[in-house]
């Protein structure tokens, strides 16, 4: 079974959309934007209301998935984005990220794989999160604006081959 849940920030809007037969989704499944709201959350410690660099919003949002606090994780991480405006689809990568969590096992931790910077103001850094029973790939993506770092794009999936394949084509 494999997963994936993207966030696309497009025209100032996020969609979770299936992908249908293009080469990087290819016999995936991708989670489509959910139309409901998810049950209430307990309440969970506050994490960071803003990081001030991507390492640690990153760290941070692993810190609360190994506590298992997925809307917390969230939360914290699209704080002051534009992703925040959009509750409907946050909700549904919530609840897309618990039912991965529930079937690849709990995070104990995460690992940077990789880091790509498009000039001073875009950056990716790809990690892998240490799931009990299967890792996870997540992608996030930064831009630089006035001078902070705004999460702007989201993905993640079992795409493993993947890595090894991108780790390959980086060593020609």
């Amino acid at each position: 079974m494999r997963f994936v849940v993207i966030v696309f920030l497009a025209s100032s809007a996020i969609s979770l959309a299936q992908q249908g037969s293009d080469k990087e989704g290819a016999g995936r499944t991708v989670f489509p934007r959910a139309v409901t709201q998810p049950a209430a959350s307990p309440t969970h410690a506050p994490l960071p209301c803003e990081a001030a660099n991507p390492s640690e919003a990153m760290d941070a949002f692993f810190l609360a998935l190994k506590a298992g606090q997925v809307d917390a994780a969230y939360d914290a991480l699209v704080m002051s984005s534009i992703i925040a405006e959009r509750r409907e689809d946050v909700a549904g990568l919530k609840k897309r990220t618990q039912e991965a969590l529930d079937n690849y096992g709990p995070v104990s931790g995460y690992e940077t794989v990789d880091e790509k910077i498009v000039g001073t103001s875009l950056l990716r850094r790809t990690c892998i999160s240490l799931n009990s029973d299967l890792p996870l790939r997540w992608r996030f993506y930064f831009y630089k604006s006035e001078g902070a770092w705004k999460l702007v794009d989201l993905r993640v999936d079992d795409g493993l081959v993947e890595l090894f394949e991108e780790a390959g084509r980086a060593r020609k």
